[in-house]
């Protein structure tokens, strides 16, 4: 890896004014992974490599093969009108030594497709690769983990983009839970027992829709259903996700075949933590017994 890498990723982070945990977090990256990069103890595999360029929103090459910090950055993505056009260079490649001012912007403007990051009151703008559009963060820098009781569903549902709704939400740090975005969201209704049961608590991590593994469960946020906890299988290609209740056998919860642009947000589920209590395994015990001595009684009687 060339060495302009760690030193244009130091560079491009202060220009934002973000911290180092904020882009990690953005990344979905640990702190101390992130730090390496910029430290030159470790280097990000292609694929991290393409998603810090996006985050950036600059080219790869730029990233590892130019000294930004010597105005080396040509131009950032133009606006309606420039969004196609080559990189116009300024001053031939340089800028007397310091960035320009349009060099400063690496902010885009707020929009509806940009993700904001909330820091107390605080709104920061970025790009970030694959998230959630509103996230809150510490007095530590760190990631907060936001509650979705089931009263406040209707309104997540609306308000998922939305800084001042999410920050009416309860807000927690749970250990280990570092690696992504996390949701908490409330279960209501029996339609995925015994998997979950009624008023169950899940832990779900963001998850984009490329990534939905079939079969596994998952929270969807969709823009007119609610928000669902459901088994998936995937089939974004042709448009679709297939959406089924482990609670199905006397067809109270039938499949639902939902169009991928119904769905707002998807995460994946991780964790539960449930107040039901299971039954005494002496219980299973005592069915097992009791099927060998079936068994052994319609021996008996075929003899």
């Amino acid at each position: 890896m060339p060495t302009f890498f760690a030193s244009n990723l130091s560079f491009l982070r202060k220009n934002k004014g973000l911290t180092q945990a904020e882009v990690a977090t953005a990344l979905g990256l640990k702190r101390n992974t992130f730090s390496n990069y910029e430290t030159t103890h470790s280097e990000p595999d292609l694929n991290t490599l393409e998603k810090i360029a996006s985050f950036f929103d600059i080219s790869m090459d730029e990233l590892i093969s130019i000294d930004l910090s010597k105005g080396g950055l040509v131009e950032l993505k133009g606006g309606n009108d420039e969004k196609n056009d080559d990189r116009d260079k300024i001053n031939g490649g340089v800028t007397n030594g310091n960035v320009t001012s349009a060099v400063r912007q690496y902010l885009p403007p707020i929009d509806e497709d940009l993700p904001v990051s909330v820091v107390g009151s605080t709104l920061y703008p970025y790009r970030r690769f694959q998230a959630p559009k509103i996230i809150t963060i510490d007095s530590q820098g760190e990631e907060n983990i936001i509650y979705v009781p089931v009263k406040a569903r209707a309104g997540y549902m609306l308000g998922y983009g939305d800084p001042q709704f999410i920050q009416s939400l309860s807000a927690y740090r749970l250990p280990g839970y570092t690696n992504g975005t996390y949701r908490i969201f409330e279960v209501e209704g029996h339609s995925m027992f015994p998997t979950l049961q009624d008023a169950d608590r899940v832990i779900a991590r963001w998850a984009d829709i490329s990534e939905v593994r079939d079969d596994r469960v998952y929270v969807l946020v969709t823009r007119t259903q609610g928000v669902l906890i459901k088994r998936l299988i995937n089939r974004h290609h042709e448009g679709k996700i297939i959406v089924k209740s482990d609670n199905n056998h006397a067809g109270e919860f039938p499949t639902i075949v939902m169009e991928v642009d119904e769905v707002a947000e998807i995460w994946y589920v991780v964790e539960r933590w449930t107040r039901q209590l299971p039954g005494p395994g002496e219980i299973y015990k005592r069915l097992v017994n009791i099927e060998a001595e079936l068994a052994v009684l319609k021996q008996k009687l075929g003899e």
